[in-house]
């Protein structure tokens, strides 16, 4: 058990995810709490309620993302008991040329009008 976080497409033409997740990630803590306080500001919901939900990401999103992850600035995990917390900057420093991956090929889907989507489970 634990978290376990994915980002795929949505196509414009049929709104169908991706044949898979084009990224995975396993417990990284610091990631989950920089999109739980995006979903809850963009939602108004708990940021618990993105469990097994889905958090369409924007261009601004996803600068944000990158800036904080280049100034190893994501935001501190509290907790989570599934999260992994305990070792949350060794994952922020191991997933970080994963994480800026992630940037550029997100940025380079929406740009050609697909929808990316965040979504974890613990």
């Amino acid at each position: 058990m634990g978290l376990d976080q994915y980002a795929y497409v949505k196509t414009p033409e049929t709104g169908e995810e991706g044949e898979s997740p084009k990224f995975v990630w396993r417990k990284h803590s610091k990631l989950q709490t920089f999109m739980e306080a995006l979903y809850a500001e963009r939602t108004g919901l708990a940021a618990t309620d993105l469990n097994c939900g889905e958090l369409a990401l924007e261009i601004g999103d996803i600068d944000t993302l990158e800036h904080a992850i280049n100034a190893s600035a994501l935001p501190h995990c509290e907790g989570g008991f599934f999260y992994g917390h305990q070792f949350q900057d060794e994952q922020a420093s191991e997933y970080r040329t994963y994480d800026l991956e992630f940037c550029a090929w997100a940025r380079a889907e929406i740009g050609a009008g697909s929808t990316v989507i965040y979504s974890c489970w613990w």
